[in-house]
């Protein structure tokens, strides 16, 4: 099982993941690759054989299974114990995210399964005395309806690192009139994991800080958020909205959406799609669900809205077999590569048409609007070669873009690279709303250190930030 998450995810496997695991509802996804299923389906095989090999075998005295039980009994509470011991924990926590050895990291992670949130000695004086950004909300502002877009396994397949290699452009990823930010962006997964972009997204937090509870926190951290983007935009007299192509509660997205705020989930079957309403809509059309976000702007007109809009079409797997439409063994030598990254061009045509319609969509309006779209993290195509990236850990790199109707002026201080966690603060900031301590200390940062957070060189100010935020304000929980 470890394997199989390292393979999918690039990450282990912790005691957290067993409850994501284990939940009906995210069982569909399992269906969707076959050999993660054929992994798990025989590991059960397995279970079953020696099960039935152990009760064929001839039985030892019961004087023995005494004794073996008592040396089992032992091992566990050695286990146990080691597991409590303050130096060990503090050695294993030093080890995440990576941590040791799979029945370490289970134990370990087991072990301390109460909530505590994300810990920094220090104080925030550093950050609080950092005085050349102050943010100050507009008063006159016309509220802009604003539509958010989670591009599904998006990244610009430019990043690649191909020579002598011609790869399509493609429009969505190029800056245009209506652009008013644009950068590289740092998620905080690889190939798979999408709600932890959306958790980042919705709350201004990086799901690193969390450690070994990282990818449950839909499922454990949530409940503890003080302040969301959807809090903050309805504080401003907002609507929100979430549409998304996935049963609302897989992965337990819709107790988390409504842990933070939201005022409706809806699904594309509850707007005319022909599909059961427990349906996972895999190969919805991108174009399909803007068209459904035009129909919910137009229907929400008291007041502001926001929509957050997540695609599907781009998720794998990705055709090995497919043909190699430019080319692409000749440079990386990787035939299954060049078959898979062919097939995933093949669908970021279909995105790219339905991004850059609904853009022009969004400039023209009438009414104040803005769009912001992203990739929530690289697909998993096989990719292990270069990247034309000047950046560390660049399989977690994706990109933004920010366009709307309003101002021409573009949005201050974008650097090269910017992280996810910033982005809900950059719409609030765009839009000059009011905005809670958490939030304008989320927008001070990104304007700070240009956009970066644990990329940040200045460590301290990044300490100082984060002890700002956990302990001081205490944004998630106590």
């Amino acid at each position: 099982m470890n394997q199989i998450k390292v393979h999918y995810y690039k990450e282990r496997l912790f005691f957290s993941d067993i409850s994501i695991a284990l939940d009906p509802t995210n069982f569909s996804t399992l269906f969707h690759y076959p050999l993660a299923l054929s992994g798990v389906i025989g590991l059960i095989i397995l279970l079953i054989i020696n099960i039935a090999l152990y009760i064929r075998s001839p039985k030892i005295s019961i004087s023995y299974r005494l004794l073996s039980l008592v040396a089992v009994g032992a091992l566990v509470t050695g286990i146990i114990f080691a597991s409590q011991n303050k130096t060990n924990i503090e050695h294993w926590q030093a080890s995440l995210p990576k941590g040791k050895g799979t029945i370490v990291n289970l134990f370990m992670s087991a072990q301390q399964m109460y909530y505590q949130p994300p810990q920094y000695d220090g104080s925030a004086k550093y950050f609080l005395s950092a005085s050349s950004f102050k943010y100050r909300p507009d008063a006159n502002t016309k509220k802009p309806d604003i539509v958010v877009m989670l591009q599904e396994s998006t990244v610009n397949p430019a990043l690649y690192h191909l020579p002598d290699i011609t790869l399509p452009e493609f429009k969505m990823f190029a800056a245009d009139e209506g652009t008013r930010a644009t950068s590289p962006l740092r998620v905080q997964t690889f190939g798979g994991g999408t709600w932890l972009s959306e958790f980042s997204l919705l709350t201004g937090l990086n799901t690193d800080d969390f450690k070994f509870r990282k990818n449950s926190v839909f499922y454990t951290v949530a409940p503890h958020i003080k302040t969301s983007l959807f809090h903050e935009l309805k504080n401003n007299g907002y609507y929100t909205v979430v549409l998304t192509p996935m049963y609302k509660m897989n992965y337990n997205a819709g107790p988390t959406y409504n842990h933070l705020g939201i005022d409706l989930i809806i699904q594309p079957q509850e707007l005319g799609y022909p599909a059961e309403l427990d349906d996972n809509l895999w190969t919805i059309p991108t174009r399909t669900m803007l068209d459904y976000v035009k129909t919910l702007l137009a229907r929400y007109t008291d007041k502001p809205v926001f929509i957050f809009v997540l695609t599907m079409n781009e998720h794998g797997p990705y055709d090995t077999g497919h043909s190699d439409d430019f080319g692409i063994e000749k440079s990386i030598d990787n035939r299954d590569v060049a078959g898979a990254l062919s097939h995933y061009i093949s669908k970021l045509k279909l995105l790219n048409e339905a991004t850059e319609e609904f853009s022009q969509f969004i400039i023209h309006r009438e009414k104040p609007t803005m769009f912001l779209y992203f990739g929530d993290h690289q697909p998993n195509i096989g990719w292990d070669d270069d990247y034309n990236t000047g950046w560390t850990n660049e399989p977690r790199i994706t990109q933004f873009f920010l366009k709307d109707n309003l101002s021409s002026k573009p949005v201050a201080n974008i650097g090269g690279l910017t992280d996810i966690s910033f982005l809900g603060g950059m719409l609030l900031e765009r839009a000059g709303l009011s905005v809670s301590p958490f939030y304008e200390a989320n927008i001070r940062m990104r304007n700070l250190c240009l956009g970066l957070l644990d990329d940040c060189p200045d460590e301290q100010l990044i300490k100082s930030y984060k002890h700002y935020i956990y302990q001081d304000l205490k944004n998630a929980g106590e």
